[in-house]
């Protein structure tokens, strides 16, 4: 199970990256993305945690801005693209994504 839809507590909904262990969880894990989304970077990190027994889940905490957006360090206008996405990012809707996301995965 790759993607999970999320409601947002502002009313509408977001997808995350899901990572799941091969047994039980021994807990989870919600993973922050950086300022390049949820890219194959945070993917693999999910992926990582899960090798190791956690469930994993990466909010994309962009998705007001630019939904699924996946970009790459190493290119510079992808660099700079992220810089500014980072600009217009809203924090604190940010941590309510973030709290939404543990709401969802208590329930």
């Amino acid at each position: 199970m790759p993607d999970i839809t999320i409601a947002s507590s502002n009313g509408g909904s977001f997808l995350a990256y899901v990572a799941t262990p091969g047994d039980k969880p021994r807990a989870a894990i919600v993973v922050i993305q950086e300022i390049f989304g949820v890219n194959a970077g945070i993917r693999r990190k999910c992926d990582g945690l899960a090798r190791q027994g956690y469930l994993a889940v990466a909010p994309d905490l962009f998705w007001q801005l630019e939904p699924g957006v996946q970009l790459d360090p190493d290119v510079e206008a992808e660099f700079q693209h992220a810089l500014g996405l980072m600009g217009r990012f809203d924090q604190d809707a940010g941590v309510r994504d973030i709290e939404a996301t543990i709401r969802h995965l208590r329930s």
